[in-house]
């Protein structure tokens, strides 16, 4: 049976502590660094430490090219794209999944369409695998929900940046929900006090993953929850603010109570606090992809 046509456009990660985001997103910049120095340094010894061969004066008896020490001047290809897939172990392609790599004749193609039509009615719904599987333990505190923006949601976000074109290239949006002990949809001093520790939990938080990012050769920014605009980005007069309509479109539910409006989570409910981010960094990166993995 054909392969079905199911692309991910979201990822939904649990964990027990933002601080527990941010050490893992640390670990994985400082990792990735150190694999692109080892890297670096490696192609500059290859590079240096190469000869001419065979030898002028010896011929075939002089000392071979050190970049190919196997018989038939064979050695092996170190790249930082190769390191980077040991590292995160990726798997080789097996000779039974050729067929997915070369061209298929034109029969072939006919057959898979036809086989994909006729159980397009089965096809998985992304949205509603992840409500499904990605459900939190009892000590998960925090969700860690990251959607690749399309470009319908980017034109209603775009004011949000005026000095950065996000309508072109990669564009994650990124919400970080943290349970609360308290009910949201209601005012008290001690729903107060709870929402001002968050809001400073959230800003630490989020810096230092925007940061990881930037190390890792991204630009990323977040939403300040108490102004509604841009941490790092320069000044604008719109704002996102944690009841905005446009959360609809990430999965969240605003309800109105008629003197103010809460926010909803999927799961948590109205025990939820709600932060935004933003990144040039694509869907499946390993940053965003192995958030989960363990230390």
């Amino acid at each position: 049976m054909a392969t079905k046509l199911v692309k991910c456009t979201r990822i939904v990660r649990y964990l027990p502590s933002l601080r527990t985001a941010l050490i893992r997103c640390r670990a994985f910049s400082s990792a990735s660094d150190s694999i692109d120095n080892y890297t670096h340094n490696l192609t500059e010894d290859s590079t240096k430490s190469r000869t001419v061969w065979p030898d002028k004066l010896l011929g075939p008896l002089g000392p071979q090219d050190k970049r190919f020490p196997l018989p038939g001047r064979i050695g092996p290809c170190v790249n930082s794209r190769e390191i980077s897939q040991i590292n995160t172990k990726e798997v080789v392609p097996s000779l039974a999944e050729l067929d997915a790599i070369l061209p298929a004749a034109s029969f072939q193609r006919h057959s898979d369409i036809a086989e994909q039509f006729l159980t397009s009615i089965d096809e998985i719904d992304v949205d509603f695998v992840d409500r499904d599987i990605s459900i939190p333990t009892s000590i998960d505190r925090m969700e860690y929900r990251a959607h690749k923006c399309p470009a319908l949601l980017r034109k209603e976000f775009k004011d949000l940046f005026p000095q950065r074109n996000i309508m072109e290239g990669e564009l994650t949006v990124i919400t970080i929900s943290l349970k609360t002990k308290n009910d949201m949809t209601t005012w008290s001093s001690e729903v107060e006090q709870e929402r001002e520790e968050l809001l400073e939990m959230f800003i630490q938080g989020a810096a230092g993953i925007c940061q990881a990012f930037e190390k890792s050769g991204f630009w990323a920014d977040f939403i300040d929850p108490s102004s509604g605009k841009p941490f790092n980005s320069s000044h604008t007069n719109f704002t996102l603010f944690e009841t905005d309509e446009r959360y609809r479109k990430l999965g969240f539910e605003i309800h109105d109570l008629g003197c103010c409006k809460v926010i909803s989570h999927p799961v948590w409910g109205t025990h939820a606090y709600i932060g935004c981010m933003f990144t040039s960094a694509s869907l499946d990166h390993p940053l965003l992809m192995n958030l989960n993995s363990p230390l």
